[in-house]
């Protein structure tokens, strides 16, 4: 009963313009090496040309989670939060949209996010 309940709200929201991914760790391909942390995807939601993920970095000391804003049109991002605990504990602490660098962590993760459909 669960799973046809999941089915028939995650077919709405896509009736809606909104679809909401979850993701079991999925591992965010990295354009370029010398970064020692793995950056995963935990969840994304897309409405309209807005992708809200959360991501974490695991490195050799510690892990951080961190909540984020996409623009795929305009290939911009603002990060709305993080936490170095949970994605339980993540602050709300948003920037302003910012540019992408090529290469960077933020970038790979918008592009990731960005071809999700």
């Amino acid at each position: 009963m669960g799973e046809v309940m999941n089915k028939l709200i995650l077919i709405g929201l896509a009736l809606c313009g909104v679809v909401h991914t979850s993701h079991a760790d999925t591992l965010i391909p990295r354009s370029v090496s010398g970064d020692k942390g793995q950056y995963y995807l935990l969840a994304s939601m897309r409405n309209g040309n807005i992708v809200t993920a959360i991501h974490k970095r695991v490195g050799p000391n510690d892990t951080y989670y961190t909540k984020t804003e996409t623009n795929c049109t305009k290939m911009k991002m603002r990060e709305i939060g993080g936490s170095d605990v949970s994605v339980k504990y993540i602050k709300p602490n948003s920037t302003k949209w910012f540019d992408l660098v090529p290469g960077s962590s933020k970038s790979d993760l918008a592009n990731f996010v960005c071809k999700k459909r």
